[in-house]
């Protein structure tokens, strides 16, 4: 790592400052009262209510937690009515500081988040890592910022880092060069390699690298997402046969991992072809080679071995309403739950490849404006699954660079919207949190976000409207 700057070890300083201080009122309200913890229900959530969960139990407390998918007042009414004396909630929380503060008046209230705030903070312990300088899309997860104050809590859980380190991969945080992390990320991988915990090398990013068939790998990658071979295990197969490469050793299918280099470039070269041959931009591929990280811990030629399988479990279990199979995951159980979670991840990546595919190729699924792209997915896209729609649609630039919109309704009724930008549309001035924390109030709802990355949900009948001024919005700043 370089040095940093006086103006950064101030920064930093401060940080570990108020990490101490915050940790001090967990663990001095730990010994006379309950605590709940309140999490996001994705993959970066779990694993920060795992790392907070982890470090409480360390202390004996007494805790109960909650997985919620957004806050509102009715959700917040709900967690009101659970005996605690502190709330901590994890990786969400500061894009609602007001009614947090007005309904769960009678507590203490803890906030570790990296999202953008909005509202007053004064009378909540607000813990932001984005608020003290640090970019909360790419340099710090709403895992990492809850490790901080799991590490100010005790020196012992830095064998938390791992989860940090999943649950920044989980919020797609490998943003440095060759897939690798940046700022507190960085330093939070530090702490888990010099602990040997974890280990870092550069390789092909398929999924199931170690655990599963050269073509099923490729076959379940769907960051980026490959238009024809992403859930096509035959197609997948025909181009590892034209590659030349073998697929079988003996009886045994062979793995990512067995591969020389130069079948490796040679299975490269040839998704390359195929992306071009679908006029879609070959770059797109460079994706798949970059940094893997090797929990040490976890069992050899499992899926919790590498970090971002790890991730993706997170992922479908949260996504697939089953978040509290990766909570149990998160703190260590590789039992029962481990093998209800991988039955989940099946079926996860089967409705996200279907979704995609739909996506891909059904003329009534989006509407192209100047500078987006909206994915009507009502009526398809169940509403836990828009956030990982937008992200693969977003990444697999089927549509260019645009800022790409999914919509669908909830069970309550209500619409929901994820938003995706790209890297470049948020370096000329885009930022969604921003933009949504503004348009979703006057629209009846709430929303908020990073400013590459954000949702909002609002009553159904005020969608369009709402998508009109989004949309002007986003002309405004890149015309």
């Amino acid at each position: 790592m370089q040095p940093r700057s006086s103006s950064e070890d101030d920064k930093h300083l401060a940080l570990r400052v108020q990490a101490t201080q915050t940790a001090s009122l967990i663990k001095e309200k730990a010994k006379e009262d309950s605590v709940l913890i309140a999490t996001h229900f994705d993959a970066d959530g779990l694993s920060a209510g795992s790392i907070m969960l982890s470090a409480l139990n360390r202390l004996s407390a007494i805790t109960t937690l909650r997985v919620i998918d957004r806050i509102d007042q009715k959700i917040l009414e709900d967690l009101e009515q659970v005996e605690s004396g502190l709330v901590i909630f994890s990786d969400i929380g500061s894009g609602y500081l007001d009614i947090i503060r007005k309904i769960l008046r009678t507590r203490e209230i803890v906030i570790a988040d990296h999202h953008q705030p909005l509202g007053d903070p004064a009378g909540v312990h607000h813990f932001n890592t984005h608020v003290m300088g640090f970019n909360g899309s790419e340099e710090i997860s709403g895992a990492g910022t809850t490790y901080l104050l799991a590490k100010a809590l005790d020196s012992r859980n830095v064998d938390l880092s791992t989860m940090a380190i999943v649950g920044a991969l989980g919020d797609q945080q490998d943003k440095g060069e060759k897939r690798g992390f940046k700022g507190l990320n960085s330093e939070i991988l530090k702490d888990a390699v010099d602990s040997n915990l974890l280990e870092v090398k550069q390789d092909l990013i398929f999924f199931g690298r170690q655990t599963r068939p050269i073509h099923r790998a490729i076959a379940s990658t769907t960051d980026p997402f490959i238009p024809g071979l992403s859930g096509e295990e035959d197609r997948c197969l025909a181009l590892l046969d034209a590659a030349g490469v073998s697929t079988k050793t003996e009886d045994r299918w062979r793995t990512i991992a067995d591969l020389s280099l130069e079948e490796k470039q040679r299975i490269v070269e040839k998704i390359i072809a195929h992306m071009v041959s679908l006029n879609l931009k070959g770059e797109t591929v460079l994706n798949l080679v970059g940094s893997v990280y090797t929990l040490l811990r976890e069992d050899p030629g499992t899926p919790l071995r590498d970090g971002r399988e790890f991730a993706t479990l997170l992922n479908s279990c949260g996504r697939m309403d089953r978040a509290g199979l990766g909570i149990a995951i998160g703190v260590g159980d590789r039992g029962e739950s481990y093998k209800a979670a991988q039955d989940v991840y099946v079926e996860y990546k089967a409705t996200l490849s279907k979704y995609m595919n739909w996506v891909a190729t059904s003329p009534g699924a989006t509407r192209r404006g100047r500078h987006i792209v909206v994915v009507n997915g009502k009526g398809v896209i169940d509403e836990n699954m828009t956030g990982a729609v937008s992200s693969l649609v977003s990444s697999s630039n089927l549509f260019g660079d645009t800022v790409t919109i999914v919509t669908t309704v909830t069970s309550s009724s209500d619409a929901k919207v994820s938003t995706r930008a790209t890297e470049r549309l948020v370096q000329k001035g885009v930022n969604l949190g921003k933009i949504l924390q503004s348009l979703a109030p006057k629209h009846g709802g709430v929303g908020g976000g990073h400013a590459i990355a954000a949702g909002a949900t609002v009553p159904q009948s005020n969608i369009q409207p709402l998508l009109t001024e989004l949309e002007a919005s986003i002309d405004g700043l890149l015309s």
